[in-house]
């Protein structure tokens, strides 16, 4: 797959900025994974103000895709995010009615178990899980949610490099690792992406160094205040990359081949020493030293 990358305007953060958010330094990849995969149905467990949420509709808006847009969440809150009171959700619903009104967005207020029934088996084509992040409950929305998933589907989840309190996406994570073909983005909490493709190492799998660069630079310009120039730095950092892997290249090809070269001389070397001339020589300079003038 030849991934592209975009550099579009979120119109969600005139309602609220959330760049010091844990997700917002995987919004550009929330993005560009939906203009790229182009889903049919996407559905996460845990939204909040929902960051991510918007990420995955604003790709929708700006390139027309015919996705859905599922976010189940009771909007009351959890011991990790902590628990709020109506206005969360009120402000999401503002937000999607204000921007994102034209798009298919389900707003689901249910406990993840509760909107289980409302999803057929291999209807899902990408579950971003983002809810209580004890191990326990990970794991448990992972293989409750699982059958709802298509064959050829991706699993998103959140802060797989905390390993603070009870946190524990981390420690299924690295289960999961053994047993599906993953990539991971490591700032902002870490993102890791599970692939359910038994081909999906040929996807974009293949290119996660690339991507891992590309939005690790782009999330340290946000940090720093530089997005407006954000990708013409990153094309710069991968040039120069680029350019340090092909002089690495060059000098590999320059050693393999003094390599050869002395090989090449050692391999005369030892011709020469079995032939008759040197055999002859050998027996000459014996014979001179054993004279005495």
């Amino acid at each position: 797959m030849n991934w592209k990358y975009h550099n579009p305007k979120f119109e969600y953060e005139e309602a609220f900025q959330d760049s010091a958010w844990p997700w917002s330094g995987h919004k550009f990849f929330a993005y560009d994974l939906i203009v790229n995969l182009k889903p049919e149905r996407v559905v996460e467990l845990g939204t909040h103000y929902g960051t991510s949420l918007w990420s995955f509709a604003q790709a929708v808006k700006g390139h027309n895709i015919h996705t859905e847009l599922n976010a189940v969440d009771t909007w009351e809150g959890e011991k990790h995010a902590g628990f709020y009171g109506e206005e969360v959700f009120e402000t999401v619903n503002e937000v999607k009615k204000k921007y994102y009104h034209d798009l298919k967005i389900n707003l689901i207020r249910k406990t993840f178990d509760e909107a289980l029934a409302d999803f057929k088996d291999n209807s899902i084509d990408v579950l971003h899980i983002d809810g209580l992040h004890t191990y326990e409950a990970v794991k448990h929305d992972f293989e409750s949610w699982l059958p709802k998933m298509k064959e050829s589907g991706m699993v998103l989840f959140h802060d797989i490099k905390v390993g603070e309190l009870d946190f524990g996406v981390y420690k299924l994570w690295e289960e999961l690792k053994k047993e599906y073909v993953t990539m991971e983005f490591h700032h902002s909490f870490g993102l890791g992406i599970l692939f359910l493709g038994k081909n999906a190492e040929n996807d974009i799998v293949e290119e996660q160094d690339e991507l891992q660069r590309h939005y690790y630079y782009l999330h340290e310009s946000i940090k720093n205040g530089k997005l407006s120039n954000s990708f013409d730095t990153i094309k710069q950092k991968d040039q120069e990359l680029q350019q340090k892997d092909q002089e690495l290249q060059q000098k590999d090809q320059e050693l393999q081949q003094k390599d050869q070269e002395l090989q090449q001389k050692d391999q005369e070397i030892v011709l020469m020493k079995e032939s008759k001339f040197w055999k002859l020589r050998e027996k000459y300079l014996r014979l001179k030293n054993k004279i005495k003038f």
